[in-house]
């Protein structure tokens, strides 16, 4: 089996589990982009590929929602169920390469290892999207509808490698009505302020369930996260960001 049938294998295993984003990258590239703390040869030294995995759309939560379904003492066992969820899938894809001979690292976007990958460097390298006012990537079809879960670091090297998005940047010509929608105003055509904006979550539950500005973004609006899907990530991210403040007192 050669390494892409590998990845083909690999891709149709997540896809079943609803994860519907797989961009491959080259190590190197990434690697001469990025801090030297954040490298991936700093994790893996014989690194020569990653495969950067995630979900984007509505349809990750419908196949998510039905797995609960299916297993009700998931939900009881796990609070962190998204990300159990991707750790759990991620190791099936282990085995899989495992059992083709390929050795890898596994790299997550969040737990106590969050910050030994830049998510945001491969979403770019690898075509996931380009950089928005709000502080996230946007994608031509899924928007800002999408969410980078782990990657797969490896010492295979493929035939092709995907690349960033050309001729793709909407926020300049946009009327940015994520400026107006949000109720903090810490969104501006300078950016978002992250600070200011966890600062106001903290402080009232006016963003407990949604973010507005997010909302009022025209690119991928078809391709939303249901009512409950915001619910349950702006629910997560709160409770991040009160660890977060709890840790730092006084930012």
């Amino acid at each position: 089996m050669t390494r892409d049938e590998t990845f083909g294998g690999i891709r149709e295993l997540l896809s079943e589990s609803g994860f519907n984003i797989f961009l491959k990258i080259k190590a190197s590239d990434y690697d001469a982009s990025v801090t030297p703390e954040r490298k991936a040869g700093a994790l893996m030294s014989e690194a020569k590929s990653i495969i950067l995995v995630g979900f984007g759309g509505s349809s990750f939560w419908k196949i998510f929602s039905a797995y609960l379904g299916r297993n009700p003492g998931f939900r009881e066992k796990h609070t962190d169920l998204i990300d159990t969820y991707t750790v759990l899938n991620m190791a099936r894809a282990g085995e899989t390469l495992g059992a083709a001979g390929v050795r890898y690292a596994l790299a997550y976007p969040f737990g106590e290892n969050a910050l030994g990958l830049d998510f945001v460097a491969l979403g770019r390298l690898g075509g996931a999207g380009v950089g928005s006012l709000l502080g996230i990537l946007i994608h031509p079809v899924f928007g800002t509808w999408m969410s980078l879960r782990a990657a797969i670091i490896t010492d295979a090297e493929f035939a092709e490698y995907d690349g960033p998005l050309e001729g793709f940047d909407p926020c300049p010509s946009c009327d940015k009505p994520c400026i107006t929608a949000c109720p903090a105003h810490t969104v501006s055509e300078a950016g978002w302020d992250w600070q200011a904006c966890m600062e106001w979550r903290l402080d009232t539950d006016v963003c407990s369930e949604r973010c507005a500005s997010r909302v009022a973004c025209p690119w991928g609006s078809r391709e939303r996260y249901s009512p409950e899907q915001m619910a349950y990530h702006h629910s997560f991210v709160l409770k991040s960001v009160r660890a977060w403040f709890a840790k730092h007192p006084g930012t």
